[in-house]
């Protein structure tokens, strides 16, 4: 099977990706983005109007890689149970940063820009609608504790990624806490039960 060809726009995303990996959202530049990806700094702005509009991109590309896991999809079946769907929720958020480690520190890093927080949040908001709606449900429910959606979501993320990191940063293995024991973690801090 041939591999794709990786087109010029995916690979100043991937690099900036990288330099967001390695020095923090902040570092990012057209300057430095250009020279990993060796073309001329003019060229990224054929496909990104500035920095900000890069930094979007890259968020936007995160947020969409979560959303199209395959579990992600069941969460707006309204034949399931609540709960089962919440669980799912978490359980796809696990699921997917195990296996991309990177993930979610690069969302969580974009969102941090010094005065950039609360407007990504608001788009996180928006992009994540099906997210938002599922978690104001369980809210509804009292499944959930009675909160602003985002303090539910960062719960998730900051756990599931900090337990990536752990394991990426060679902290513990991978097999020393299971899904379950992170799983315990997550609905301690949004649950009601």
């Amino acid at each position: 099977m041939k591999k794709r060809d990786i087109t010029k726009e995916e690979r100043i995303l991937n690099a900036t990706a990288q330099i967001i990996i390695n020095e923090g959202a902040a570092a990012v530049s057209t300057t430095k983005v250009a020279k990993k990806v060796r073309i001329a700094q003019s060229n990224i702005y054929l496909y990104f109007k500035d920095k900000q509009a890069l930094l979007n991109s890259v968020y936007q590309r995160e947020l969409d890689k979560i959303m199209a896991t395959t579990d992600m999809a069941l969460i707006t079946d309204e034949g399931l149970p609540l709960r089962q769907r919440l669980r799912t929720y978490t359980r796809s958020i696990y699921d997917f940063a195990m296996a991309n480690p990177d993930s979610l520190t690069l969302i969580e890093q974009i969102k941090s820009l010094q005065g950039q927080g609360k407007a990504y949040i608001d788009d996180a908001m928006k992009i994540a609608n099906p997210v938002t709606t599922l978690l104001n449900a369980g809210m509804a429910a009292g499944i959930l504790r009675p909160t602003h959606v985002s303090l539910h979501m960062t719960a998730v993320f900051s756990i599931v990624q900090r337990h990536v990191q752990n394991i990426k940063n060679g902290i513990y293995p991978a097999d020393k806490f299971t899904y379950e024991d992170i799983s315990a973690m997550i609905w301690g801090a949004i649950g009601t039960d």
